[in-house]
């Protein structure tokens, strides 16, 4: 059972969606299989850093892309703000440089495979 103070999810549920994935979404282009995204820890907490400071809930948004030049799968994580919008309820606005904040696009995760874990139920 998850629980739902830290948006936790089953191990079975986990392996269901990666499984999915790799079944349906993950040869969907030319470029590579896509199992997931390795993620350096200090790069994901500068993107918390960003939105630290905001109250109530608090994301980050992730949009999926492909380096043409690499051929690689992207995984660019950028942090949001709310934005009450009348009639319509809360957006979650990109804090995007030239955009509408001074927050950063954050390009630093790598697809797997390579580096994926050969013993974990997910790889």
């Amino acid at each position: 059972m998850s629980d739902s103070s830290d948006n936790s999810i089953p191990l079975e549920t986990a392996v269901a969606w990666t499984t999915e994935w790799r079944a349906v979404e993950s040869s969907y282009n030319s470029y590579n299989d896509c199992k997931g995204f390795l993620i350096p820890a200090s790069d994901l907490q500068s993107v918390l850093n960003e939105i630290a400071g905001q109250s109530g809930d608090k994301y980050v948004r992730a949009y999926l892309g492909v380096d043409s030049a690499t051929n690689k799968e992207k995984l660019i994580l950028v942090g949001t703000e709310p934005d009450p919008v009348k009639g319509v309820g809360v957006i979650y606005r990109d804090l995007i440089t030239g955009y509408n904040g001074t927050g950063k696009m954050y390009d630093f995760t790598q697809p797997v495979p390579p580096g994926s874990d050969p013993a974990s139920p997910l790889d």
